[in-house]
């Protein structure tokens, strides 16, 4: 991919150059903080309630996610601007399997990144060629629109943007046109910021976003009686404040039930693998860098791995790259590694630092989905972004077929939150988007006169 000129793409901040000040550092890096937040701690949120007692706090998930991002930095020769958050895709296999296998599921967190690190060693000696085969930009680009379109659903229904017979006031404990209002006003406010701001405000949307919308969303908690808007028991009741990470005994398991619990979470591995490139492209796409092959998307891989390694060793959820950091990145042209690597290290703070933990904990449900209503749709339009740049051909009915029943099937699927069960774990929406694309990829032939794509190599490899 031809390299070009900071001043042609329009980047505020190249990956390796470095903020002008370090109030611009920390402004930057905060904002990164606020994107990953609601995800990150809602993954132990879920979890917990899965299994029904407390797997991992979120000051672990914020704890590991800075860290992780930290060994992904060192290990890509600070290169890619990917900051690295709890995963989505485990989550539920975690929650589950927990109450049987107990500590055993930290042990198959460490096999899927096992899993990561035999892959990107496999894509260095096959080489990137391996890569575009199995994932062409006909099944990564529709991918990317389901991570996008899949959370999409979530946002909505923070921002009360949903049906009303789903939205109850008394369990809300307010109204659901006051979440739409807040909601749509962190939505406006981010997207004028993003569109009219100058100067330092022009790169720190997302954030002057969610702090105007908090402030609202105090004013309106305040102005009600018995407000449920805020949860401010979670700075009242010190009981509930979380000082330090729930760092997990590995040596406390039973031996029996290490296997089962790897067969049942290991292999997801391969659907957030599926995510990691797929993101790695987008972010290759926003920053016009070609990251698969410079630092080598064997090399994010193995850094990923080793994050995901390191989670399973303390007794965290595993990472993945997040698209809303990289949804950020797009937004604002700040590319810097040293404010994602700024952004982590303002994380590992924050996982010991129990009063702040707590405030940034007490956002609002309707903030957070002004904002994620903006940011997954800035994820899906990547996707669409990367096959337009790619030139790919819908003229051609193969590419056409292909890309079509990979987004109709991870859409609904992931939308609805079902997937397809395969023994003891179930494989989600994504997963099974992603196997059937690139099934169909290596066997449908490319042109109407050859023969599917796997029977011609097999013949190939007995001609003369």
């Amino acid at each position: 991919m031809k390299e070009l000129k900071q001043e042609e793409i329009g980047l505020a901040l190249e990956p390796r150059e470095k903020p002008k000040s370090y109030g611009q550092w920390f402004i930057f890096s905060i904002q990164h903080v606020f994107a990953m937040f609601g995800s990150t701690v809602l993954v132990p949120i879920i979890i917990n309630g899965l299994a029904k007692e407390v797997v991992m706090t979120s000051s672990m998930a914020l704890f590991c996610s800075g860290v992780g991002t930290l060994i992904y930095i060192a290990l890509t020769k600070a290169k890619v601007p990917m900051y690295l958050g709890s995963s989505f895709a485990y989550m539920t296999a975690i929650g589950m399997n927990y109450q049987a296998y107990g500590n055993s599921v930290f042990v198959a967190i460490m096999v899927a990144g096992l899993i990561y690190i035999l892959f990107g060693i496999l894509v260095y000696y096959l080489g990137t060629g391996f890569i575009e085969k199995i994932f062409p930009v006909i099944v990564i680009g529709p991918l990317i629109m389901i991570i996008g379109l899949s959370a999409a659903p979530s946002a909505l229904a923070n921002a009360g943007i949903t049906s009303a017979k789903s939205w109850s006031d008394s369990a809300k404990g307010y109204a659901q046109w006051i979440a739409a209002l807040i909601a749509v006003f962190t939505f406006m406010v981010t997207i004028i910021v993003t569109l009219k701001a100058k100067g330092i405000a022009k790169v720190i949307p997302v954030m002057i976003g969610i702090l105007s919308g908090f402030v609202l969303s105090l004013i309106i908690h305040f102005s009600m009686k018995n407000s449920t808007l805020i949860d401010t028991t979670k700075i009242a009741d010190v009981s509930q404040w979380e000082w330090y990470p729930s760092f997990k005994p590995l040596w406390k398991q039973e031996a029996k039930n290490i296997l089962p619990a790897i067969l049942a979470i290991s292999p997801l591995a391969i659907i957030a693998m599926a995510e990691h490139i797929g993101d790695h492209i987008a972010m290759g796409y926003i920053t016009k860098k070609d990251f698969v092959k410079d630092p080598g998307i064997h090399r994010t891989l193995i850094a990923d791995g080793v994050s995901i390694v390191f989670d399973g060793l303390v007794g965290g959820p595993p990472n993945t790259t997040y698209g809303e950091n990289t949804a950020v990145i797009g937004m604002t042209k700040v590319a810097s590694v040293w404010v994602t690597g700024g952004a982590a290290v303002i994380a590992i703070i924050l996982s010991f630092v129990a009063p702040v933990n707590q405030t940034i904990s007490m956002l609002p449900e309707p903030v957070m989905g002004g904002v994620g209503m903006i940011m997954f749709g800035f994820i899906s339009i990547n996707g669409v972004r990367i096959m337009i740049t790619s030139k790919t051909d819908f003229m051609n009915m193969r590419n056409v077929f292909i890309s079509a029943t990979v987004l109709v099937i991870g859409v609904v699927l992931s939308v609805l939150g079902e997937g397809i069960d395969i023994g003891s774990f179930n494989l989600p929406g994504l997963g099974l988007a992603a196997f059937i694309g690139i099934i169909l990829n290596l066997i449908l032939p490319t042109k109407l006169n050859e023969g599917f794509m796997c029977i011609e190599w097999i013949k190939s490899k007995f001609k003369k």
